[in-house]
């Protein structure tokens, strides 16, 4: 008799047969040789790996084992359990690349010490959390029916960064392939298969490595598993290789010119300050050759389309320079309910501005009316905008996404499927208040130029501005905090990705074999315990 059924002897007035299922934590935890105290150690420790990733360590080797412990503990817990020890390792997560989450929105929205904190915790809980216990209480319940597998368990893996990548805010911070933009071979997968393919062959990896060491987790073709993972990881390294020697620009070099001049100041004094610093940097700074000049996200606060001084200076200064300037500011429009207020791009060329381009994807919270009767009084709630992307500039057709925009890779995919030939992220991360998640945010952004294979120009206002190629490879960068200009070049591209093509077709494909493997692990079971009874 097996631990998993019980044979009771018949009972009078008849013969029958009841099987007794037997799976409890206590089982389950013999058969990974772990207790539930090692077990919640290990999704800790799990959570302070997979943080080592990123920044401010950036140690891109962890990603690649950070996750095995966790696969380790919830093949010894109950799913109830497993789904407590993946919020543990979300927590541990959050320390280690979200640490600045309260002190942010202290700052951004002038809140105290402790509504700050209860709102971090919300956040973290509620917009990764969710996603990670859940995958955890799967996992677990997989062991339970020995019916895990490393290829299953690393789909799973997608489906959970998937899910918080469009849940209802949308929370793609900290995703696996994020941690691996130095591995350049890797990230070119990305034009296939997008940042979920390259977080599905880490997942996998890990997955294997917790297989090794749980056989609840080992399927019943091990061999077969480890031979697809290795399969996977090979060609993938050859399909990276082999985009590498290719090239993505298709017109001739185009001279650009970043300007990193500074945070959004309070003071009018101080902002005609900061105005003539741009207009010193980019004068003293852009070489001759220039065509294109990029300003940051809200490089000026007033409204281009009044008759102002600082409109009289922007436009002045772009057709002394000879060249297009892309810059963030404020716009409004009139409509019957009131003035709509939008985060905008505006591009002057030959010293008239010539087009507008205004946010479509608002920062939850921060730039909507969500909330505003919590959080009290706050900058102006904006509107999405609804036009184009593009920007028509003189040499070159540009796709413009403002900010967080850059963290979605089908705003992007839009722009591009528009006709944009070259990508510009304006952003301003003072509000961060630390290099570490500015750098993230660069990296996330980056990996759209992979995707799409674009040149991509990021201004942020203090950094870190970047141009990347198409491969992902950074030509430029900035210091943080510093008032600098970044001279390079850029080529129009109009190269067509499987993934512009076809979006997270993969993704949807590896969803479906999770659901479809799942569903028949729920069949299987019910077929047998009918099949019992029925004998």
């Amino acid at each position: 008799m097996t631990p998993d059924e019980l044979v009771l002897p018949p009972a009078a007035g008849g013969r029958f047969t009841v099987e007794l299922r037997l799976r409890t934590e206590s089982h389950a935890r013999r058969a990974a040789g772990i207790g539930a105290p090692v077990a919640f150690a290990l999704a800790g420790l799990s959570g302070m790996a997979y943080a080592a990733a990123f920044p401010p360590l950036s140690w891109s080797i962890a990603a690649w084992v950070a996750l095995a412990p966790l696969l380790v503990a919830c093949a010894g817990l109950s799913p109830l359990r497993a789904a407590m020890a993946g919020m543990c390792w979300t927590v541990t997560t959050a320390a280690g690349v979200a640490w600045f989450l309260p002190g942010m929105l202290s700052h951004y929205f002038g809140l105290a010490t402790v509504p700050s904190w209860l709102a971090s915790v919300a956040i973290v809980g509620g917009l990764h959390g969710v996603c990670v216990s859940g995958y955890a209480a799967w996992v677990a319940w997989l062991a339970q029916r020995r019916a895990a597998n490393p290829v299953l368990l690393a789909g799973g893996w997608l489906v959970c960064e998937f899910a918080r990548a469009h849940g209802v805010s949308g929370s793609p911070w900290a995703l696996a392939a994020y941690s691996q933009l130095s591995r350049t071979p890797l990230i070119q997968i990305a034009d296939l298969a997008g940042p979920y393919g390259i977080g599905m062959l880490v997942a996998a990896v890990n997955a294997g490595t917790a297989a090794m060491l749980v056989p609840a987790l080992r399927g019943r073709r091990p061999l077969l598993a480890a031979t697809t993972i290795a399969a996977a990881l090979a060609g993938v390294l050859v399909y990276g290789q082999w985009r590498l020697g290719q090239t993505f620009g298709d017109g001739p070099a185009v001279g650009i010119a970043v300007v990193q001049g500074g945070a959004t100041p309070a003071g009018q004094t101080q902002r005609s300050a900061r105005l003539a610093r741009y207009v010193a940097l980019t004068t003293g700074g852009a070489v001759a050759a220039t065509r294109l000049i990029v300003w940051p996200e809200y490089a000026v606060e007033a409204y281009l389309q009044e008759a102002s001084s600082t409109r009289d200076t922007v436009l002045r200064m772009a057709h002394e320079a000879r060249a297009d300037l892309i810059l963030g500011g404020p716009h409004y429009t009139w409509s019957a309910s009131g003035t709509r207020y939008h985060n905008s791009v505006y591009l002057v060329r030959d010293g008239r501005l010539a087009a507008r381009y205004d946010k479509h994807r608002l920062v939850p919270f921060a730039e909507d009316d969500r909330l505003e009767w919590l959080l009290g009084d706050k900058p102006t709630s904006y509107t999405p905008g609804r036009g184009t992307f593009l920007l028509p500039a003189t040499d070159l057709r540009v796709g413009t996404v403002l900010c967080v925009e850059a963290m979605f890779p089908d705003l992007v995919r839009q722009a591009v499927r528009q006709g944009a030939e070259v990508l510009v992220n304006l952003s301003n991360d003072a509000w961060f208040g630390r290099p570490e998640p500015a750098r993230h945010q660069l990296e996330i952004a980056a990996l759209r130029a992979v995707e799409n294979r674009r040149y991509l120009v990021r201004a942020a206002a203090t950094g870190f501005s970047a141009v990347i190629d198409p491969h992902g490879i950074t030509l430029a960068q900035s210091e943080f905090d510093a008032h600098q200009v970044l001279n390079s070049t850029v080529r129009a591209s109009r190269a067509r990705t499987p993934y512009q093509r076809f979006g997270d077709a993969f993704a949807w494909v590896v969803i479906a074999g999770v659901a479809a493997a799942t569903l028949r692990s729920v069949l299987d079971r019910t077929d047998g315990q009918t099949n019992r009874r029925s004998s």
